[in-house]
């Protein structure tokens, strides 16, 4: 059985590589240079975010872990939750100001979605997934693994995605 806090520790892993790739292109002076590196990158994380990862904590790990603890209670759960609506709102307001070619505002609100990646993940693998397999029964971890798996094989081309970003990432090193 794959381990499904596992599979979402290194799915954070990826993630994190990613946000610190991503700082590394906030530093590129020129606004078009800037803007054309971007493209692929504002792709990879609305894809992976959206498509792989946070269904997989919204779906299936977080209604099991709701109330199992204090820690765990509702109200910290929505936060959580509502973190991922926070993403999809500053990714859809980077994509308007990348159109828009508005520059500087294009910067400021992906450096504030990066910035929020990190400390929600951070957040995640310190309160959440560092307890979360101890919480869980075994039917249950089996259960979240295969839904885990039947998400990445409904959507395919995970692997791929994060491929292709490496291979991005590479050009604002």
């Amino acid at each position: 059985m794959n381990n499904p806090i596992q599979i979402l520790l290194d799915e954070h892993a990826v993630l994190l590589k990613a946000v610190e790739s991503s700082h590394m292109l906030q530093k590129v002076a020129d606004d078009t240079s800037y803007r054309n590196l971007l493209h692929d990158v504002i792709l990879f994380f609305r894809n992976f975010t959206e498509t792989y990862h946070h269904p997989k904590e919204e779906l299936f790990l977080y209604p099991l872990l709701r109330n199992r603890s204090e820690n765990m209670n509702e109200k910290f759960i929505k936060e959580i939750c509502d973190n991922h609506e926070d993403f999809k709102s500053l990714m859809a307001d980077t994509e308007n100001f990348y159109v828009s070619y508005n520059f500087k505002m294009l910067r400021s609100t992906f450096g504030a979605y990066l910035k929020l990646m990190k400390d929600h993940i951070l957040r995640e693998n310190t309160i959440v997934l560092s307890v979360a397999e101890q919480m869980l029964t075994q039917d249950e971890l089996k259960s979240i693994a295969q839904h885990f798996n039947d998400l990445d094989k409904k959507n395919g081309e995970k692997e791929e995605l994060i491929k292709n970003f490496k291979k991005t990432s590479l050009q604002f090193v």
